[in-house]
């Protein structure tokens, strides 16, 4: 997918270091070295709607494929529903709440979906780009960065692409993604990614995903874990936090939220998930549904505009 070109923030703006002075180091992990396997609590709904009601300020944060959409083989399908939007446009309405969309996606992607929703917060590319609530230009996080292992994983994934009919690349700025999902032959295309991730491996300076039958290879420099700090940081303390995401990257969030007890980490899978996140819904559809309960008079029938 592409990316719209960005611009700096004004110095009357609230402004978010950039990057690129971090120190990177290689790593390479499997969903099973990154979270301790337990059998996830069904998210109680009930807990969650009283300690939404009485909190003075909140904080959402979510991400966006699997979690407010579900999964589907092409990425352009996966389109804001019309009662998404409606239940978003209200929860940001809300002085007492601050809403953020923290995804993978591009900027394109979430500006065109979404960037009209006022007081919504957006992070794109895990974090390679931000649109602070209330705010209309996007931050590059990367702009002065190192990003000069792309050239080598995006030779890995063209020889795999090559020898893998139906395998497919993505590139944006902050990484790069093989997707297999809608190989010809599904069996051939997972022992390719296992030959395909021992040679990303080798490459330094980068964070290797095993997601959704793809590989995803980022810069260290972000991820949705340092997303969720910086917005901690600019917003202050909350009374609740929900937090809900359904993929190995939404494991960075989990982690910085781990330890704080008005956090609800919700994973959008089944209880059986390794995860960090301390409650469960099995489907996007579910997570839409807890949207709309947290603002009874949308679902009541009002026609409350975007």
């Amino acid at each position: 997918m592409s990316y719209s070109a960005v611009s700096s923030m004004s110095s009357a703006t609230p402004t978010v270091e950039p990057l690129s002075h971090l120190q990177t180091h290689q790593t390479a992990k499997k969903p099973a070295e990154l979270a301790t396997k337990h059998n996830t609590r069904l998210l109680n709904t009930d807990s969650l709607s009283r300690e939404y009601k009485s909190a003075n300020k909140r904080l959402l944060m979510f991400d966006y494929d699997g979690t407010l959409t579900p999964i589907v083989k092409n990425p352009a399908d996966a389109q804001p529903t019309q009662n998404l939007l409606r239940y978003l446009a209200a929860l940001c309405r809300d002085p007492s709440n601050t809403v953020w969309i923290i995804s993978g996606r591009d900027q394109e992607f979430l500006q065109t979906h979404l960037g009209h929703i006022e007081r919504l917060g957006l992070s794109a590319e895990h974090g390679s780009f931000m649109k602070l609530a209330g705010t209309h230009e996007w931050i590059d996080m990367l702009q002065n960065a190192d990003m000069s292992w792309k050239s080598t994983c995006l030779k890995i994934f063209e020889n795999y692409t090559a020898q893998t009919p139906g395998t497919v690349i993505e590139q944006k700025k902050s990484s790069i993604t093989w997707h297999y999902r809608n190989a010809l032959d599904q069996d051939e295309a997972y022992r390719q990614s296992l030959l395909c991730y021992e040679e990303l491996k080798k490459i330094g300076g980068v964070d290797i995903l095993v997601g959704k039958m793809n590989l995803e290879v980022r810069s260290l420099l972000v991820n949705k874990g340092e997303v969720v700090k910086r917005i901690q940081t600019q917003e202050g303390p909350a009374d609740f936090i929900l937090c809900a995401g359904d993929d190995q990257t939404d494991e960075d969030m989990f982690r910085a939220l781990c330890d704080d007890k008005r956090a609800f980490c919700v994973l959008v899978g089944p209880p059986n998930r390794e995860t960090l996140a301390g409650w469960c819904v099995e489907s996007s559809e579910q997570v839409v549904s807890l949207l709309g309960s947290m603002v009874p008079q949308v679902t009541n029938g009002s026609n409350s505009s975007l």
